[in-house]
């Protein structure tokens, strides 16, 4: 645990139209997202005005926000936690990835058009760098639009919609686990091995892969989560 990370912030534009409660909270939820800061670090409202160079008035505002998601948590006489990773976070929110995208896999095979399928193929090349944010960031918001891209071809918006907000909430977990190991070209092979099985109509291929792709991500963070100190509120049972 710790206090916010030292990382780099242009100054603001004072000319600037949006209103700095707004800006808080985009600045501030993107750093806890890519886990700039980290899970489980104590920070205050005047170090995060004073760290993203906004208004204690804006900063709080910021605060109560993301409280409100869950992202921070009041410590009594301390300021606020960055809500840690659990290992319940872990297993349910995997365990919720793994129905849902088995599903869209099954009723997308076969129905993606030759379109989704070029798209996917260039999806399919997106890189990153370990431990550089705006890259890893880049990488995880094309994984994402990949992993839609066949959630749509079901033609079922809900399950579009589910997966979606899934992937929202699992990205904090990816930019832990992928910060410490380069997992790119794993995920290369594993995204054309399905891009193949859906182009051939074959869902028992397209499920294979995906769970075996789903429970490799899970591994990845799960051994981020146990080589961290971060481990925190741990009452679960096993699996």
């Amino acid at each position: 645990m710790g206090h916010v990370l030292k990382i780099e912030r242009a100054p603001r534009d004072p000319g600037s139209a949006r209103r700095q409660s707004d800006v808080a909270f985009e600045e501030i939820r993107k750093a806890i997202v890519r886990c700039e800061i980290m899970p489980g670090a104590i920070v205050t409202e005047i170090e995060l005005a004073n760290h993203f160079n906004v208004g204690r008035a804006g900063a709080r505002a910021a605060v109560d926000r993301l409280s409100l998601l869950g992202l921070l948590q009041p410590v009594r006489r301390q300021g606020y936690k960055v809500k840690p990773i659990t290992l319940r976070d872990l297993n349910d929110l995997f365990q919720m990835r793994e129905i849902i995208e088995v599903a869209c896999v099954r009723l997308a095979a076969g129905r993606v058009d030759a379109a989704d399928l070029h798209r996917l193929d260039r999806l399919c090349l997106a890189d990153y760098q370990p431990g550089d944010r705006d890259s890893e960031a880049v990488f995880l918001q094309r994984n994402s639009e990949f992993h839609l891209c066949v959630a749509a071809a079901t033609g079922n918006e809900r399950l579009v919609a589910v997966l979606s907000q899934l992937l929202v909430e699992l990205e904090r977990m990816f930019h832990f686990g992928l910060s410490l190991r380069d997992r790119g070209n794993e995920m290369h092979s594993e995204h054309q091995a399905l891009i193949d099985a859906l182009a051939a109509g074959d869902a028992d291929t397209a499920e294979k892969v995906t769970v075996d792709q789903v429970r490799a991500s899970r591994a990845m963070v799960l051994d981020a989560l146990l080589s961290s100190a971060s481990l925190l509120d741990v009452k679960i049972g096993a699996g």
